[in-house]
């Protein structure tokens, strides 16, 4: 019995020492194993530290439990190997499956996330896993990505990595074309930007929705239980910031929310179908494209749109044009964009900026750079305007010469309003303006995921947004890279095998092709096949041709192996290699001018209709209406020949072709009209069946063609056309020019005549300039004076109330002024003034106004100030400065002075409530003794 006894108490033992090394004390730490690279839930940053969301999970968890918790990072594989040998107690968080269910146990799921394959863009095409049964798929090893994979598709094929590090140098090196990874996989920054663009989140396949579940070693429940009741007790909006701070918005949501303003386009504003656009807009749309997270707009005005981030209405502002001097409080996520800002002024053009002194222009309050538009503008006015409206009225009506805007939105207003022609933009004063994302300060994981999204975009990604928007080339910020076409070694070897091929071309066919004088391929098609030679080094000769039928019935014996502008019908592609389409060829009907324009195949029914021979619409014609009449000719010049002729009622050809030789003047009678039915036709090249391995190599050329470009060429060739008719007017240009001389001659007689009128007249502005001067200024000191002051602030209290900022008015008072006077005379006391003015003048910023009020009076304006403490630190420097006593003319004088200090809107909202209230304060000041100032 006693043997029983004692046998109960060792095995009683036994299993408390187990369970006491399984379960740890409260007091004793807490061994959790985690993956080093699983950004960004379980990774090692930069220094060495563990962090990531579930990281930060488990700190709040050790918290709420009293636990402490030490954290133990490895490779993946490592660490589900640390768990099973009982060197840690927990595992962070894994993926559940069946598969570890039967060694592990598992609290409740602590985090959300999506798995993925990532596709190579090449692949873009697969929409089902069991389409990429013939790709390696990289994994990193003993990932829970294998094992559901191969439940879903038992075909699949696997490259196993030792961390998700050495997967992304797999990727980058081109072993595999296809690999698993989490959600935000390729959102780390250490991620490449080319890794991102060339596996957009747009190809991928999502494996399966799973969760982060904390593991611990197979029959430790009560671990278990205790994880479980820690993670409940956790606060749900905590919860919420962390993932937040770490996955840039809550899984609650469909994405982020993104403010914009109205009315800034091209850069946003929202179209005639309600739906916001502009350059921002593509911006944002291709980081959520990048990113894999939606974006939503929504839209006010520039104040309300940034005070929406400011009280959690949206994530971010699409683009603000912060400064230091324009502050929001928000933090500047991402330098979205740089705008430049010019000089437009009304119906003048301008030399130099000399002409201007004394003269207004116009400028938004709120403009960023308004302090280097004081510096660059000295000796000019600035008037304040709400908004373009009233700016383009101010102008019109003579109240300013011009006004500073961004040329890109004022351009674009211009153009809408009609009032482009009245405008000019003077190219040598320009102001760049920064654009931010802005987002709150208490959001550093949205600010990140932000950053990481624009950095994996690329400048060409860029410029060919920026290309779209922005018309004026200067206006453009992100520069145009230069495209080339990779080919494999096994397409150059391609290349090289085919030799030398054969372009046929039409003698006649301007202006997409031609011969031109000198005997040589010309034209719009010369310019393509010069791009293939240059992007394939392909060995291309020029064969010219004297009509369609001819040049068509040559490629497809093959005595020419590749030709431009050919129609891809059913019957060629029966005979012929077709390229991707590369220029669009709707076709046109000229007619004589008296006769109805037609704009359909159904209005020539019956009528005599010239076509060249060997086109395809020759059968397409027929198909849509038997009753015309076909009249067959060789060439473009026949069709025109023959309906000025009357031999034809209208002929039917490219719009380009007939555009380019209506231009001319031997067709004086026509007139062309869009045919709304072959509006939508497309020109390709044409090549002969033998090389059809070619075509993948001629789209990928023709793919470097983008509208720029296109409208580069097209330009080019028109304006030759054009060019080479001049050339039969040289006699007649050379009389107008005799005839200009002798004009000139003329002209020349009656400026010396004139010239003492305008003399006269320039006097007369100069001292026009010099009386406004006068006006406004003080004539002693050359202060402004009071009437100058009550412009300036006036201007003063609309921008700032417009902005809801502050600004401060020092009235400042000259204690026993009228002694010195007495004292030394008048000469004196007018010398001390000067020198007082020219203290005040440098102690405060560019953007602020001294004036002398009157007397010993003077005022100082100071803009955009923080709070009073600024003001009276101004004030504090204009007592050091008049310390020390002034040397005049051998006198010594000292001065002091008396001020009052006033803050906009605290003390006052209008100009004499403001300047009433300063001047009480000064004579509070002064009744104290003089030389300090009194504030409210």
């Amino acid at each position: 019995m006693k043997f029983v006894i004692h046998l109960i108490v060792i095995l009683c033992s036994c299993f408390l020492s187990i369970t006491g090394q399984a379960t740890p004390l409260p007091d004793e730490p807490l061994i959790v194993v985690m993956g080093e690279d699983s950004f960004p839930y379980q990774y090692v940053d930069n220094d060495g530290e563990p962090t990531g969301l579930l990281v930060d999970l488990w700190k709040e968890w050790a918290k709420q439990s009293h636990t402490q918790v030490v954290f133990v990072a490895r490779h993946w594989h490592e660490s589900l190997d640390q768990l099973r040998q009982g060197k840690a107690q927990v595992h962070i968080g894994m993926g559940k499956t069946p598969e570890r269910e039967q060694e592990f146990d598992f609290t409740v799921p602590i985090a959300d996330v999506g798995t993925f394959l990532y596709l190579h863009k090449s692949l873009q095409g697969k929409k089902s896993i069991k389409e990429l049964i013939p790709f390696q798929i990289g994994v990193v090893a003993a990932s829970s990505h294998e094992a559901e994979l191969h439940r879903i598709e038992p075909q699949l094929v696997f490259k196993r990595y030792e961390s998700r590090e050495k997967l992304l140098a797999g990727v980058a090196a081109g072993e595999i074309m296809v690999f698993a990874g989490l959600e935000g996989y390729l959102k780390d920054p250490a991620s490449s930007q080319e890794i991102a663009a060339n596996y957009p989140n747009t190809a991928r396949i999502q494996i399966k929705a799973m969760q982060f579940v904390p593991a611990v070693k197979k029959g430790n429940l009560d671990l278990v239980d205790r994880i479980n009741k820690g993670f409940t007790a956790l606060d749900p909006h905590f919860i919420q910031q962390t993932e937040r701070r770490w996955l840039g918005y809550q899984r609650q949501q469909a994405g982020i929310v993104i403010s914009m303003q109205l009315g800034a386009e091209p850069f946003v504003d929202l179209g005639v179908d309600g739906l916001p656009h502009g350059l921002y807009v593509d911006m944002w749309q291709l980081w959520s494209e990048k990113t894999g997270i939606a974006v939503d707009f929504t839209s006010g005005d520039m104040n309300s749109s940034v005070d929406d981030v400011r009280r959690g209405l949206a994530d971010a502002h699409i683009g603000y044009p912060e400064s230091d001097d324009v502050k929001t409080g928000l933090n500047r996520a991402w330098h979205l964009y740089t705008v430049k800002s010019r000089l437009f002024l009304f119906q003048q053009q301008l030399t130099d900026l000399d002409s201007l002194k004394g003269k207004r222009i116009g400028v938004v309050p709120t403009a960023p750079y308004l302090v280097e538009l004081r510096k660059a503008l000295p000796q000019m006015a600035l008037r304040y305007y709400d908004n373009m409206d009233a700016m383009v009225a101010g102008a019109r009506s003579g109240e300013i010469v011009g006004f500073v805007a961004s040329g890109a939105w004022t351009s674009h207003y211009l153009l809408l309003n009609k009032g482009w022609s009245d405008f000019s933009q003077y190219p040598n004063l320009e102001f760049s303006t920064n654009i931010y994302v802005l987002t709150r300060s208490d959001d550093p994981g949205l600010t990140q995921r932000i950053a990481n999204g624009f950095n994996n975009i690329s400048n060409q990604e860029f410029a060919d947004i920026e290309n779209k928007w922005m018309l004026n080339p200067k206006d453009h910020v992100f520069t145009q890279t230069e495209r080339h076409v990779s080919l494999s070694p096994a397409e150059q070897a391609y290349v090289e095998s085919v030799g030398e091929l054969k372009v046929g071309y039409l003698k006649q066919w301007p202006p997409m092709e031609f011969m031109d004088e000198q005997g040589e391929f010309a034209g719009i098609n010369s310019d393509i096949v010069k791009l293939l030679k240059e992007q394939l080094k392909l060995k291309l000769t020029p064969v010219a041709f004297d009509d369609w039928h001819s040049l068509i019935d040559a490629l497809q014996k093959g005595e020419v192996s590749l030709a431009g502008s050919v129609a891809q019908t059913a019957e060629r592609q029966q005979r012929l290699a077709f390229s991707e389409a590369y220029w669009p060829s709707p076709w046109a009907l000229v007619s004589q001018l008296e006769q109805v324009s037609v704009f359909n195949i159904a209005q020539l029914a019956g009528q005599r209709v010239a076509v060249v021979e060997g086109y395809h619409l020759v059968a397409q014609l027929m198909s849509l209406e038997p009753s015309l009449k076909l009249v067959i000719v060789p060439n473009t010049q026949a069709g025109l020949a023959a309906v000025t002729n009357g031999n034809a009622d209208v002929f039917i050809d490219k719009v380009v072709t007939l555009a380019s030789e209506l231009k001319t003047s031997h067709y004086p009678t026509l007139k062309m009209s869009l045919l709304s039915d072959l509006a939508d036709q497309h020109s390709h090249i044409g090549v002969y069946p033998q090389f059809a391995p070619l075509v993948p190599l001629i789209n990928k050329a023709l793919a470097l063609i983008d509208a720029q470009h296109q409208q580069q060429i097209y330009a080019r060739w028109v304006s030759f056309s054009v060019a080479t008719e001049s050339a039969k007017y040289l006699q007649w240009l050379r009389y107008i020019v005799f005839g200009v001389i002798i004009l000139c001659l003329v002209m020349v007689a009656v400026l010396l005549v004139n010239r003492r009128l305008n003399r006269e007249i320039t006097q007369r502005l100069v001292a026009e300039k010099r009386l406004l001067h006068v006006a406004n200024h003080d004539a002693l000191t050359q202060l402004p004076n009071r009437a100058l002051l009550d412009d300036r602030l006036a201007q003063a209290l609309l921008s700032h109330q417009r902005e809801q900022a502050h600004f401060a008015l020092l009235f400042i008072d000259l204690d026993g002024f009228k002694q010195i006077n007495d004292q030394y005379g008048h000469p004196i006391g007018d010398e001390l003034l000067v020198q007082v003015a020219q203290k005040l003048t440098k102690v405060i910023r560019g953007s602020d106004t001294v004036a002398r009020f009157g007397g010993d009076e003077f005022v100082i304006l100071l803009n955009r100030v923080q709070d009073l403490d600024a003001a009276t630190q101004v004030a504090d420097n204009i007592l050091q400065a008049l310390s020390s006593p002034l040397l005049i003319q051998g006198v010594s004088v000292s001065i002091a002075v008396s001020m009052g200090v006033v803050i906009y809107p605290r003390d006052g909202d209008t100009a004499i409530g403001l300047l009433k209230k300063a001047d009480q304060l000064m004579y509070q000041a002064k009744s104290c003794g003089g030389r300090c100032y009194r504030s409210a």
